[in-house]
């Protein structure tokens, strides 16, 4: 008997177990339409990285009966994805806290910008932001007096529109009015983390610009997806992480070639840092040198004290030389808190794109289990987001963009 015809009967079954161990290595989650390809692509092997398998890419999933079709959704083996479910509240007057389909737009527009490679040979991320279910209206979500209840109350409203099987794939959050009855943008879970929320209903006007709906979206996201208000800690307002999850720029964008993200209608100015900017020594400024030519087309904001007075200000050119005591004279060994947060210390930012954590730490994926879920959702609220960007802090920040211009 030939050769060939001899190693068939075995090519065969090595196909049949390789099939059998892609199904049975996801029994609890996965009901496969076709199982011949699993033969070439294994179960858990993720192409590009996104935290979904290939094969949910290519052909979905079922958990518990429920089959979730990513394909049908966009989803692509060969390039990154993010699929994110919004459910959304109107207000009582009927003023919805949706999105505008310009907002989506923009979400959109900002993720396929991102400068992260794929195997396809393309760059950026494909963001799949569905907007799904208006919940029911509370005026805010949680308490001033109990920081845990306002997941106890997002729980509640989330288990009425999105389906448990989609929490393996889906980051899942709500447009919602206010939470702890303040007028905070947003809230994330965790860093990272799969639930957030964005807040602005009590913002000018109800629900808040197209700008700051694109902001704050990308910024609670951002947290979700790993990203601090720092970039290598928690630390804000530090003037050189020229990127959104930084106060300085969640509601206008960043400012570059001389136009600020809102004002110029620019939505890839909503941007997390993509660049490597230098560590800032607050105990030894060299005003000279700015932040150096890496920067060059970027302008930044800062913290100084004049006459005694703590104010805000602007420069349009960060590449250039930065008068960080605000003295008019530019010099070497300054010493100033220009992030201020009452000490002088090392400021080291973040290049944020290529530290994105696409399965929110395991909590998304094959390997994500309800359990991990529940455990993660029971954490306490993290110190770094006690305090999110509140409306009138917003309107500060805005007012004080002007090139060089101080805060009082």
């Amino acid at each position: 008997m030939p050769i060939s015809r001899r190693l068939r009967p075995l090519a065969f079954v090595l196909a049949w177990l390789s099939m059998w161990s892609v199904s049975m290595a996801q029994t609890d989650e996965l009901d496969l339409p076709l199982l011949i390809p699993s033969v070439i692509t294994p179960a858990g092997r993720d192409s590009d990285g996104d935290g979904l398998p290939d094969v949910w890419e290519r052909h979905g999933y079922t958990v518990d009966g429920v089959f979730v079709d990513l394909p049908a959704m966009g989803a692509n083996p060969y390039h990154k994805d993010l699929f994110v479910w919004m459910d959304y509240m109107a207000q009582p007057d009927g003023t919805s806290l949706a999105p505008s389909q310009t907002v989506i737009d923009n979400i959109k527009a900002v993720f396929a910008n991102a400068p992260v490679a794929n195997p396809d040979g393309t760059t950026g991320i494909a963001i799949h932001p569905l907007l799904k279910f208006q919940v029911p209206f509370a005026e805010t979500l949680g308490s001033a007096a109990d920081e845990n209840k306002v997941w106890v109350d997002f729980d509640a409203l989330k288990a009425l529109h999105f389906p448990a099987a989609y929490a393996k794939s889906f980051r899942y959050m709500i447009w919602a009015n206010s939470y702890d009855e303040s007028t905070s943008s947003g809230l994330a879970r965790d860093i990272p983390a799969t639930d957030f929320l964005v807040t602005l209903g009590l913002w000018e006007p109800a629900g808040g610009t197209d700008w700051a709906k694109l902001g704050t979206f990308v910024h609670e996201l951002g947290h979700c997806l790993g990203l601090t208000h720092g970039g290598s800690d928690h630390d804000n307002y530090k003037p050189n992480y020229l990127s959104v999850m930084n106060y300085f720029f969640q509601i206008t964008g960043l400012y570059k070639n001389g136009v600020w993200g809102d004002l110029s209608q620019n939505p890839l100015l909503f941007d997390y840092q993509r660049i490597d900017t230098p560590t800032i020594d607050e105990n030894n400024l060299n005003e000279l040198a700015g932040l150096g030519s890496g920067v060059a087309g970027y302008g930044t904001k800062y913290y100084a004290t004049v006459s005694g007075l703590v104010g805000e200000y602007s420069v349009a050119d960060a590449s250039g030389s930065i008068d960080w005591n605000k003295n008019n004279v530019y010099e070497t060994g300054v010493v100033a808190d220009i992030n201020d947060d009452g000490v002088c210390s090392q400021l080291i930012a973040q290049n944020n794109w290529p530290h994105i954590n696409y399965n929110a730490g395991g909590l998304l994926g094959s390997a994500a289990t309800a359990a991990a879920r529940a455990r993660a959702d029971a954490a306490p609220r993290p110190d770094a987001l006690r305090h999110e960007l509140d409306f009138a802090t917003s309107r500060k920040i805005a007012d004080t963009r002007g090139a060089d211009r101080p805060a009082n």
